[in-house]
């Protein structure tokens, strides 16, 4: 990894113990933002998946322009992971339904999703015994 040592100038001078204390001190700050980006993104997943989907959907109200914000629109999503345990009969699946070439050493979580996104879309059958799949609305904004 490089750094622009112009960006970190103010470190030019300091003693090792300063330094470390520094360091002590950024840890510290970074650790908070982390926690703070924790919360922010609780809120924002609460927004988005849980209130802003159930009032629009209280008010009949599929896409929306705010003025100053943009479209809201809501949208169908869904969490998908294979079952503890079925791994193997789920790649097993794959194959006998020709999907094999989905199976790497690990399916990316988001090819998963897309696959049986699409499935439901098209109507197809999925092995819900050997998938956990959480059907949910999200809002999204779309700058107008």
């Amino acid at each position: 990894m490089s750094f622009d040592t112009n960006e970190f100038s103010m470190y030019d001078g300091m003693t090792l113990m300063e330094l470390i204390r520094e360091m002590r001190r950024v840890q510290t700050d970074k650790d908070d933002a982390e926690a703070e980006l924790k919360r922010f993104n609780k809120h924002f997943d609460f927004l988005r998946i849980t209130k802003i989907p159930q009032e629009m959907e209280d008010q009949g109200i599929r896409n929306l322009n705010v003025e100053g914000v943009g479209r809201v629109s809501l949208t169908a999503d869904m969490h998908v992971s294979i079952k503890e345990g079925s791994k193997e009969l789920f790649y097993t699946w794959l194959r006998d339904n020709g999907r094999g070439d989905l199976i790497q050493p690990n399916i990316n979580p988001s090819t998963l999703k897309a696959t049986v996104k699409n499935m439901v879309r098209e109507g197809e059958v999925v092995p819900e015994e050997l998938l956990n799949v959480s059907p949910f609305t999200r809002a999204s904004i779309t700058k107008s």
